[in-house]
């Protein structure tokens, strides 16, 4: 069976930025509270986006996350990109993919192969900002 790879991890991460763009620093399980992001789940995202430079922490007292990049420049590419190999409309886009159909006569491959090219160019065009503002 084939199926879509942007991961859950990526939903959440959008619901992470979303809090901290209304506000900052938040701890971890403030977060998680509101946006019901299961325990085992945030603290594995929180630090994927902190090493890509999107986070950053505070730690102490009045610490938690906040952001560290812009968000009128942060692109949803660049979220989904902080997690590896979620950026796939289709698992036989994966390098090294083994599929019966997965050639480059492949009409399949070839057609799934165009859209994510658009939807990556419409991931670039988006950013988070204007997700978030009304």
């Amino acid at each position: 069976m084939r199926r879509i790879l942007i991961i859950k991890e990526v939903e959440y991460a959008v619901g992470i930025l979303y809090e901290l763009y209304q506000e900052s620093p938040l701890p971890a399980a403030e977060i998680a509270k509101r946006q019901n992001i299961p325990s085992p789940f945030i603290y594995r995202i929180l630090k994927k986006l902190e090493g890509k430079g999107i986070l950053k922490i505070k730690r102490g007292a009045n610490g938690g996350y906040s952001l560290a990049a812009d968000c009128s420049k942060l692109t949803l590419y660049d979220v989904i990109s902080a997690f590896e190999n979620t950026f796939l409309v289709i698992e036989c886009m994966k390098p090294g993919y083994r599929c019966s159909h997965n050639d480059e006569g492949c009409c399949w491959h070839k057609a799934f192969a165009g859209m994510q090219s658009m939807l990556k160019k419409e991931f670039k065009r988006n950013n988070i900002a204007s997700l978030f503002e009304e």
